[in-house]
């Protein structure tokens, strides 16, 4: 089996919510397994127990807002491919630097085994920075958009 199609069966994995899968080809066998992702505590509880917390201050509404406008979040590659900023070569972008977005708008497209898979905005705001190139290979979550 060929070391492409082992890793698109990888990223296809990886999109879905599967957690086991086998495939035969001839005599080659390929068992894909993901294993459950555990949080684990690291803190030693007696110490967790013994610190304290500072008193919590009021915030103002003007730096709440502040806050809120400060936090940004990521659009990431949901897989291996190829980076497409535009829905065609002679068509604009999808959006640009400034572009305010809503949630599941299309931001570009990555393209894998002649596949066009969206990249949607799953957050509200205005694009801060296209941290890809038009054309270039990315990798499964690899950040390509930050979003304000």
């Amino acid at each position: 089996m060929k070391p492409e199609r082992i890793k698109a069966l990888i990223d296809l994995m990886a999109e879905s919510d599967l957690s086991e899968l086998s495939l035969c080809e001839g005599d080659a066998q390929l068992r894909l397994l993901r294993e459950p992702v555990q949080v684990a505590n690291r803190v030693n509880p007696a110490v967790a127990t013994a610190q304290t917390t500072p008193a919590a201050r009021p915030v103002s509404a003007a730096q709440a807002s502040t806050t809120a406008a400060v936090q940004q979040t990521q659009a990431c590659a949901s897989l291996y491919g190829v980076l497409h900023l535009t829905p065609a070569p002679d068509q604009p972008p999808f959006v640009e630097i400034g572009t305010s977005v809503e949630v599941g708008q299309t931001l570009a497209v990555v393209e894998a085994m002649k596949m066009f898979h969206p990249v949607q905005a799953e957050a509200a705001g205005v694009v801060r920075a296209i941290l890809v190139a038009n054309g270039e290979e990315v990798q499964a979550c690899q950040a390509l958009f930050s979003i304000a």
